[in-house]
């Protein structure tokens, strides 16, 4: 993993590089080519363009000068004069403008600028020679012609120079950019290459990083059992792992409102209990005690995560589920008198402090009963102690049997003794229960002539029936169901219940 990702890391490192060249080849160059058409266009076709103009003025003023020498009207010679000055101007400026932006030697520049302004003295001559004689003229003619011919040619040489310089920095500039168009191009292709290798390596990475969720969500679904419920409690997804332990299919559950998995009618109030946990956006974990189809008891340790969303609202429940029913089993040895079977007295006096407070808080019926095999010693010194256990055995299963409900127990608290906990019944269907449940085992028929009151096998019960608003504690509790007991005892074979009240 760590290698994949050095190659990736590389390649990206890679890819950014490039581009980052690629920008800094492109400024080098544009910058370059800038300048070359600064240099271009700001001395070059500058100088150029001003020899032009004082190649163009020199010989507007040889025109002017040529229509002076036929002149003899004064007037007309001051205003073609004074058009001389005017483009002396100018001639001046562009000699400016040329020293400022002429890249060759000054001293190209200067012997122009000589030249030019000594002509100034010949151009005022043939100006004002108006008394001069033939000779002088001829002498002045031929001077200002020797001016002009070699400002012509100083001027055209800056202009040749300005012109081979433009076209240098043309060339550098085209060449620059060919440069530029290459370096940048083969840049470009780089990063496109190595941008299409990470494309397909990442397609590729991509690829797998699917088919790994794939095989996890694949092992998830088989291994774990998970069910995710929208706000109603209704199934909204649920793993095969889950239906292969409730022995349902996919399309049974999903649409469904399955409480939770909880399915004992009795148990409503955990529903309850959960439902205002988890609609707080609190998580709520527990165990759950439920049946499967063949009346089997399952235990499940269950976890709700509730899911929110942007507004922090519960829009969703994800539930996982792990089967505890082999370590409930475990437990149970702990908790269950070998013999029998039954819960024993450690888990008995667990169980009875746990059941007084849910009787409180829910105000609901609790009954508790003890009960007692009568003469049982006798029983034991005339049948021995072997048939005594398979007694007490047998007592116990016909205990056991009616107590199918969850919050039902039944405990041997003691060597013939045995308590039984339930609750949920009014007080009239808890007193014929519990008659039931004497007559249950008398009908056994099990040898007893050790008794002074059957033939057979008999018990006592004791019993205290309490309302959840008039709860006592849990030793107070046993304290009334074992004085039942001793009044029971005393007649033998039948039930005695404390009043109401309790």
């Amino acid at each position: 993993m760590f290698n994949r990702s050095a190659n990736v890391s590389v390649v990206f490192a890679l890819i950014i590089m490039l581009l980052i060249a690629q920008g800094v080849f492109s400024l080098v160059y544009l910058t370059s080519i800038a300048s070359q058409a600064d240099k271009l266009y700001r001395n070059s076709y500058a100088v150029s363009n001003a020899s032009h103009r004082i190649n163009a003025d020199l010989k507007s003023m040889n025109q002017i000068m040529r229509n002076i020498e036929a002149l003899d009207d004064e007037k007309k010679i001051r205003i073609l004069a004074s058009l001389v000055d005017d483009k002396e101007r100018k001639i001046l400026d562009s000699f400016d403008l040329i020293f400022e932006r002429y890249l060759g030697s000054r001293e190209d520049i200067q012997s122009a600028y000589k030249a030019f302004v000594d002509w100034k003295s010949v151009r005022d001559e043939v100006i004002y020679y108006g008394d001069a004689d033939a000779e002088s003229r001829l002498k002045i003619n031929a001077s200002e012609e020797k001016y002009e011919t070699f400002l012509q040619h100083e001027i055209q040489s800056l202009i040749d120079f300005a012109d081979a310089q433009a076209k240098n920095y043309l060339a550098n500039a085209l060449d620059s950019e060919d440069d530029a168009f290459n370096i940048i191009s083969s840049l470009l292709v780089a990063a496109v290459i190595f941008s299409i290798f990470f494309a397909i390596y990442s397609v590729r990475r991509l690829k797998e990083r699917q088919i790994a969720v794939q095989e996890r969500m694949y092992l998830i679904d088989q291994n774990i059992m998970m069910a995710k419920f929208n706000t109603d409690g209704t199934v909204i997804d649920i793993s095969n792992h889950l239906c292969r332990h409730i022995g349902l299919l996919k399309h049974e559950v999903i649409g469904e409102q399955v409480n939770f998995f909880i399915n004992d009618d009795a148990d409503r109030n955990k529903r309850k209990a959960i439902i205002n946990v988890i609609s707080t956006g609190k998580i709520w974990e527990g165990e759950i005690c439920r049946y499967d189809d063949d009346g089997v008891i399952q235990w499940i340790h269950s976890v709700i995560h509730p899911e929110l969303d942007s507004e922090f609202k519960v829009k969703s429940y994800t539930n996982i589920i792990d089967d505890i029913t082999d370590k409930k089993s475990v437990e149970q040895l702990s908790l269950t008198d070998t013999l029998t079977g039954l819960y024993n007295r450690r888990h008995f006096d667990d169980i009875i402090e746990k059941e007084v407070r849910i009787s409180n808080r829910n105000k609901t019926l609790l009954t508790l009963a003890i009960i007692d095999i009568d003469y049982f010693k006798s029983y034991n010194d005339k049948y021995g102690h072997p048939a005594g256990d398979r007694t007490l055995a047998k007592v116990a299963q016909a205990i056991q049997a009616p107590l199918t409900r969850p919050a039902d127990y039944a405990f041997r608290i003691g060597g013939e003794e045995f308590a039984v906990l339930f609750t949920n019944s009014n007080y009239d269907q808890s007193v014929e229960f519990l008659e039931s449940m004497r007559a249950k085992i008398e009908s056994l028929n099990i040898e007893h002539k050790g008794s002074d009151v059957s033939g057979s096998l008999s018990i006592s019960i004791g019993a205290q029936i309490i309302e959840g608003s008039l709860m006592i504690g849990s030793n107070q509790l046993y304290v009334k169901a074992d004085q039942a007991l001793y009044a029971a005892k005393i007649k033998r074979n039948t039930l005695v219940v404390n009043p109401e009240t309790g």
